[in-house]
């Protein structure tokens, strides 16, 4: 008798469990859907902010890096699909950051690693003289190594969330795409002659302030 109420109790346990953690699930879901709704503004006025300075660039940098993109994207569908390469780049940023815990598991989708590769060979040559007729070739490389990383990593994470719906896939690409984007401006305003980070984020912060005050008010007060 008492093993029949043990095994009672245990199966009355087991079956609490898989409520909680239903309700804990779709908390979690619904917290990563409020917040990817909150980071859509800042991935719409990143992308606007990142363009209009792009568009003060000079006509041959910024074909350069229309160059860059274009020829990543024909590779990538018609000749070659660079996953191999992209893994490649994980394993390192991996191995990099192997002793912080923390970020070991995120850093190889937010760091971009063949572009900084490609900003550190453009720095060396730069400083020491070497660079000659080398920019148009190294703009095209930063951008399309860039491209690379976005597409994949997007790529990467919408076939790893099986959630319908895909949110997990829209919270983490929208975290990913706005980190890279900042990264990707910094290092153009190292690189590029005209192209000013602070007048980006300035543009970027008012862009996204003024989404948040059209829609609360909206919301709250029409």
């Amino acid at each position: 008798m008492p093993e029949k109420i043990d095994r009672e109790e245990g199966a009355k346990g087991g079956g609490s469990s898989p409520s909680v953690s239903g309700v804990k699930g779709a908390f979690y879901l619904l917290l990563k859907v409020l917040i990817a709704a909150l980071v859509a503004p800042l991935i719409y006025a990143s992308t606007v902010a990142f363009g209009r300075e792009v568009a003060t660039l000079s006509g041959s940098v910024r074909l350069a890096l229309a160059q860059g993109v274009l020829i990543y994207v024909f590779l990538k569908f018609f000749v070659y699909d660079f996953a191999h390469v992209y893994k490649f780049g994980q394993g390192l940023v991996t191995g990099l950051f192997q002793f912080l815990k923390p970020l070991v598991n995120v850093a190889p989708y937010l760091v971009p690693v063949y572009t900084m590769i490609a900003l550190i060979v453009f720095a060396v040559l730069n400083a020491t003289g070497k660079m000659g007729e080398w920019h148009g070739i190294f703009y095209a490389l930063i951008a399309g190594t860039f491209a690379m990383h976005l597409i994949l990593t997007a790529q990467d994470l919408y076939t790893k969330d099986t959630t319908p719906g895909k949110p997990t896939y829209f919270f983490g690409m929208g975290l990913v795409y706005i980190f890279d984007v900042f990264v990707l401006a910094l290092i153009m305003n190292v690189t590029l002659p005209g192209f000013d980070f602070v007048r980006f984020f300035k543009i970027l912060g008012g862009t996204c302030l003024g989404i948040y005050k059209v829609v609360l008010t909206q919301l709250f007060f029409s």
